[in-house]
């Protein structure tokens, strides 16, 4: 077993900045695609997603199937799961969506603040078997700790509510980059060259805005935004 470890931890180092790598050992299963991921979580949310499997070998496989990942900010050489799943009568060619839960926590040197890539892999239980990796971004960013005005920066979100344009300006310090983001973390707006930002196609409601500094302070502001 720890030598399949191995095996599987140097593919995947092999491939961590690839889209979609090649089999590095004898394999049975190919993850297609992440479904229902947002690209931007919130940090040490939980979240429901799905990977779509498609069964490349050529035998019929029923049984428990192990999702096994790598992050670029990990220790190389570990992994960890995102939870096991079921696939019952799986024919050479099929796809099936398999449903998995996951925290994507930053307090276990997992996840960081930022943008993560990420490695997953696809894992037989028995027999034991691997095969096909596939690599995607999440970028992580902390709405459980938004600052409230005036704290740390000088920053100004106005107007609020904002309707159709919301506008960033600090006196103090220069802003690089302008986001904003919904109450669920997925980022639905930014910006590196306008302060002043369109947000009349938003639905009405609650969303975090984000400016970036030059000395690399990250500034919050919770904004109501958009037209009903």
């Amino acid at each position: 077993m720890k030598k399949l470890v191995s095996l599987l931890s140097a593919a995947l180092l092999a491939a961590v900045f690839s889209t979609k790598t090649q089999a590095q050992f004898a394999g049975t299963f190919s993850i297609d695609q992440v479904v229902g991921l947002p690209d931007t979580l919130n940090a040490n949310g939980q979240y429901s997603f799905g990977f779509l499997l498609r069964n490349v070998g050529n035998s019929l496989y029923s049984g428990t199937i192990n999702f096994d990942f790598y992050v670029d900010s990990m220790v190389p050489g570990t992994s960890q799961s995102f939870g096991v799943g079921q696939v019952g009568g799986f024919t050479p060619g099929d796809t099936s969506l398999i449903p998995v839960t996951y925290t994507f926590s930053i307090s276990n040197n997992t996840f960081n603040i930022g943008d993560n890539v990420v490695v997953v892999w696809p894992r037989a239980i028995n027999p034991n078997s691997a095969a096909d990796s596939l690599t995607f971004h999440v970028y992580i960013t902390n709405l459980n700790s938004v600052e409230e005005s005036g704290k740390t920066s000088d920053l100004k979100i106005f107007p609020n509510p904002a309707q159709d344009f919301v506008s960033f300006t600090s006196e103090k310090n220069t802003i690089e980059e302008v986001r904003l983001y919904d109450m669920s973390g997925r980022l639905v707006l930014q910006s590196k060259e306008h302060l002043k930002i369109f947000t009349g196609h938003l639905t009405e409601g609650v969303y975090i805005a984000e400016a970036h500094f030059a000395d690399g302070i990250i500034s919050r502001r919770k904004i109501i935004a958009g037209r009903n």
